[in-house]
């Protein structure tokens, strides 16, 4: 015959089993705050910890402006500069910014020590004024939601005969960022964000990431696109 528990002990099982639940919700109460933590905190920090270390600019990017006249550029997410400044040694006349003003002031700073000309400030992605018909070229390395969300101000700001160079994660990397959420691009995402541009390049790849130092190999999504003129009309 089985054994029935006591009154106080069947009391006792009940409170240690709500003071479990009441420390998980806590804990992931916490979690969760910590996920939140302001952008401007989160990116601030890791500029900070890249401080004094070399970080070469996009190869992709490299390739995709070789033999372009130079123009006006913008490069969204400047970070410490790496593209911006490389792009300014290449005579494009640059702006560019990020939520960071740690990561902005990094890039002033190295544009100022090499004699570089770089328009940098720190702004939200979301708010900036990317203007009409304003660059020959935009540039988004890495910044995967950013892009794809503010895909119709990107293509209102491309000169006719500009270009959109993109390189960043795709979802299938599988790994949160650093401020909690997964991230990276979905099969085919930047196609179709981007459906009004002609399409010159798009690959889905491994290769090693230039993000990250590490030299490992990830999934990799590379994309150029160009904003065609006006059709005229052929009467």
């Amino acid at each position: 015959m089985p054994l029935e528990e006591a009154p106080h002990e069947k009391g006792v099982h009940g409170v240690g089993k709500a003071i479990i639940v009441v420390v998980l919700c806590l804990t992931g109460l916490v979690q969760a705050q910590e996920q939140r933590r302001p952008p401007r905190d989160v990116w601030n920090e890791v500029f900070t910890k890249r401080q004094g270390r070399a970080f070469p600019h996009n190869q992709f990017l490299a390739e995709r402006i070789k033999g372009r006249k130079p123009g006006k550029a913008l490069d969204i997410g400047i970070g410490e500069g790496r593209n911006a400044l490389f792009l300014a040694t290449q005579g494009w006349e640059v702006t560019g910014f990020d939520i960071s003003d740690v990561g902005v002031k990094l890039a002033q700073e190295a544009a100022q020590k090499k004699g570089l000309k770089l328009e940098a400030f720190v702004e939200d992605a979301d708010r900036f004024d990317y203007g009409k018909q304003r660059w020959d070229l935009v540039v988004g390395m890495y910044m995967h939601a950013v892009i794809t969300r503010n895909a119709e101000k990107i293509m209102e700001a491309l000169k006719p005969g500009g270009i959109l160079v993109v390189e960043g994660f795709h979802r299938d990397l599988n790994r949160r960022g650093v401020q909690g959420e997964y991230f990276g691009y979905q099969s085919h995402e930047l196609l179709k964000a981007f459906a009004r541009l002609r399409v010159l390049y798009y690959e889905d790849t491994t290769a090693a990431a230039d993000w990250e130092r590490s030299g490992q190999e990830a999934p990799i999504v590379r994309f150029l696109a160009v904003k065609e003129p006006a059709a005229r009309d052929a009467r």
